[in-house]
């Protein structure tokens, strides 16, 4: 079975995370077939999307030992999975840019790749979902970009491990400047130019994040990503 062309004839939109790991060949393929597809990415993270909703209980007991966390797809298995006592950490909206044409860039501000040097500034001031050797890992793969004002750090943005953009943080200092927009479009670009589709998970109560993908030409998917730990 080609997975690509059976994702890609499901949804495009909807299944932009897998088709993006597998490009990449950072995917590992557990199971693609009618009932649905299930991977696990780098070692380090899950995701599973079900095309029929009845085999859940199939795809269950094959999330069991996989690397978290697990990135589910809406349907049945949420439910259950919940129901089983597993945490629930984020409910995401997965917004995708459909095109190809790049963004102008602002030349007075500089995008630059982020170093191991920046690692302090940025865990002083990234507050979600990840600890220091995880952003010591993205640093280390050069998934990271800052943006540079007047010679100064302002803000960043990276890339998760399983493909998605995000991490983006704007300094206090630098804010209501319309850095968090341009560094997306520098990271859009970024994807573009290695031929990867772009997209990110937003928080769905996130109104301020959403806005900017609308703002940015992204298209939001039908289904939401549930993350598990």
């Amino acid at each position: 079975m080609n997975i690509e062309a059976l994702l890609c004839e499901k949804g495009e939109i909807t299944y932009a995370n897998f088709l993006v790991s597998i490009k990449e060949k950072t995917a590992k393929v557990l199971i693609a077939d009618e009932d649905g597809v299930l991977v696990s990415v780098s070692d380090a993270t899950s995701m599973v999307a079900l095309f029929n909703d009845e085999a859940y209980l199939r795809f269950a007991k094959e999330l069991v030992g996989l690397p978290s966390p697990i990135a589910v797809h809406d349907g049945k298995l949420v439910g259950y999975l919940l129901e089983q006592g597993m945490k629930r950490s984020l409910s995401c909206i997965q917004a995708v840019y459909p095109g190809t044409e790049r963004f102008a860039l602002n030349d007075e501000v500089v995008i630059r790749p982020l170093v191991m040097g920046d690692l302090e500034i940025v865990l002083a001031n990234y507050h979600h979902l990840a600890d220091e050797p995880y952003i010591r890992e993205r640093l280390a793969k050069g998934v990271m970009i800052g943006a540079e004002v007047g010679g100064q750090l302002a803000g960043f943005m990276g890339r998760h491990s399983e493909g998605a953009m995000g991490m983006l943080e704007i300094l206090p200092a630098f804010r209501r400047r319309s850095l968090g927009s341009e560094l997306e479009k520098a990271y859009i670009n970024r994807l573009l130019d290695a031929s990867l589709i772009p997209y990110c998970h937003v928080v769905h109560t996130n109104e301020a994040s959403l806005r900017l993908q609308k703002k940015l030409g992204l298209v939001f998917s039908e289904e939401m990503v549930h993350w598990f730990n």
